[in-house]
């Protein structure tokens, strides 16, 4: 009977043991699986605040040279504003024509006419056949119909 109690304990000592192991063997695959989870993690926030690093140097760099272009075109308005004011390209009496002087009579006569034409506005002496005193279109079969029913 001892030595079925031995065996008993043996065997069950076997199991605890196996049941130990096994929780102890999960435990430390749980924790080596967190440890790389975080590992991976701790690696893309570092590359993200590279990225944010890098894009706030590069937008940094580009206001820069966007102040420096638009300081380069006020200077460049304020001295040809200067120069266009002393010393005007063209005479204030003379006109800026783009066509021969012969267009340019023929245009000049063909404004006075338009404007002649639109003075004139011209009324017709009869009624429209719209609103005529005899029937028409649609009102006409009816007004027909009407008069032979009488």
């Amino acid at each position: 009977m001892t030595v079925t109690f031995a065996l008993a304990w043996l065997v069950a000592g076997l199991v605890v043991g196996i049941v130990a192991t096994r929780l102890y063997c999960l435990r430390q695959f749980n924790q080596s699986k967190l440890q790389v989870e975080l590992n991976e993690t701790k690696q893309q926030l570092q590359q993200y605040r590279s990225d944010v690093t890098e894009h706030v140097e590069t937008t940094h760099q580009l206001m820069s040279q966007l102040h420096e272009n638009y300081e380069k075109i006020a200077r460049h308005m304020a001295q040809t504003k200067m120069q266009l004011i002393e010393r005007p390209t063209f005479d204030n009496r003379s006109e800026l024509n783009y066509f021969s002087a012969d267009t340019t009579a023929q245009i000049r006569q063909s404004i006075h006419k338009l404007d002649e034409r639109r003075k004139v506005k011209d009324e017709p002496s009869y009624q429209p056949l719209d609103y005529s005193n005899t029937a028409s279109g649609l009102m006409k079969n009816k007004t027909e119909r009407n008069s032979s029913d009488n």
